[in-house]
This record gives C-alpha cells, structure tokens and sequence, in this order.
C-alpha cells in the first residue's frame, strides 16, 4: 500500500506528498496495510475479543478502536486511524464525531444503514475457478458476512479474486435490474462496493476467467 501524508495547511490526509501546502509524512505503506487489516478485522469481525463495544448499526467509540490497535501495534495513534480511514481506496470505514465504524463487511450482528441504489444495471463479483459450478446452482450468498459484495467494475472484482493465492481468479457478472425486479434490493455501500442480501442463479449473466466466458443456466 502506499504512504500516507497529510497537507499541513487544509489538513487533508492524501496518498501523494504534494497538495496545497507542506505535507508530513503519517503513515509509511507497510505499516498502513497491518493497521488497515487490523482495524477491519476488529470492527468487522472480533470487536468484543478487543474490549470495543459496537453500536446496533456498527459505530464503536474512536478512542477504545485506537486503545486496542494499540495492543497489536504500540506505535498507533488517533492519527493513524483516521488516516487509513480517510484514504481507504474502498471506502471501508467511516469516521464522524469521535466514533467509527466499518461501512460493510460485517459478520458481527450488526445492521448499517445504507443507500438503496437504484440505478446500476451491472455488478460483478469476484471469486475463484473452482467456486464457479456451486454458484451457477446456488447463486451467490453472504456465507460468513451478512450481505453478498459486488463491485462496480470488472477490474475491481478481479483484483478482489486475485486475493486467493494459487487458485485461479473468476468473476461472476450480476444483472442488477432483473435482481431488483425479483424484489431483491441492491445497496451502495461506498463508491466502489455494492451489497444484495444475495443472487439467485437466473441474476448472473456469466462467469468471466481465463479461457472461461460461461452464461448461466437460466440464460
């Protein structure tokens, strides 16, 4: 992951080293990305192994998430957090009057409100080659989060398939109109990741990969 600075004149937390005036290094990329998955792995999955409590849509006192990176990681800091925040490239966390929060991702029982997208017709999931014949019968479900995750581009989604080391990456096309039309609704989570509590098999158009373009049964 990249460094993290902040402009010391409109106090913007950025990626590059140049904005409006003098920038301070905060945060050097190798450290962003341990703190990164740290802070996901507690407000997503493991706060009350953590001593953080989370509200009932997922917000957690700002202080008490730093105060337990701090057990892992002793150099983290206020700042810190609200950096990797700040410049999450998927807009995973949220920061607003001392609290925080994962926006989506959860397995814990928590409900985050979200905005009913009503306008994109085409979503894409990354996965694996060897996960394509369960979901072409089953579709796609949350499994071990509470909704299914969709990106907005194909891109996006292969980067996400790619995640899984030796195994061949796979990216299943969702059509997000006729998943409305089925009474599914389909949410915006950030700018780059949508949600659907799931998708049924007759949803997916095809499944992308390498030397594979496959439609689904119901095509």
């Amino acid at each position: 992951m990249r460094d993290l600075y902040k402009c010391l004149k409109c106090w913007r937390f950025l990626e590059e080293a140049r904005c409006c005036g003098p920038c301070r290094l905060v945060l050097r990329g190798s450290d962003r990305e341990r703190l990164s998955r740290l802070m996901s792995a507690i407000l997503r999955h493991a706060a009350p192994s953590y001593g953080v409590r989370l509200s009932s849509d997922g917000w957690a006192r700002l202080d008490d998430l730093v105060e337990a990176a701090k057990r892992r990681h002793p150099w983290a800091s206020r700042e810190h957090v609200e950096a990797v925040a700040a410049c999450d490239p998927k807009g995973r966390f949220e920061v607003a009057r001392g609290l925080v929060r994962a926006r989506y991702g959860h397995s814990l029982p928590v409900s985050p409100s979200y905005v009913e997208d009503r306008e994109v017709n085409t979503l894409f999931h990354g996965t694996t080659l060897d996960r394509v014949p369960s979901i072409l019968r089953e579709g796609l479900r949350p499994m071990k989060r509470r909704m299914v995750h969709l990106s907005a581009s194909l891109e996006e989604a292969l980067t996400n398939a790619s995640r899984w080391r030796g195994r061949e990456p796979a990216v299943v096309v969702v059509d997000a109109a006729k998943l409305r039309s089925m009474g599914f609704k389909v949410y915006k989570a950030s700018h780059a990741v949508y949600l659907a509590e799931r998708v049924p098999p007759s949803c997916i158009v095809k499944v992308v990969g390498k030397g594979l373009s496959q439609p689904s049964p119901a095509s």
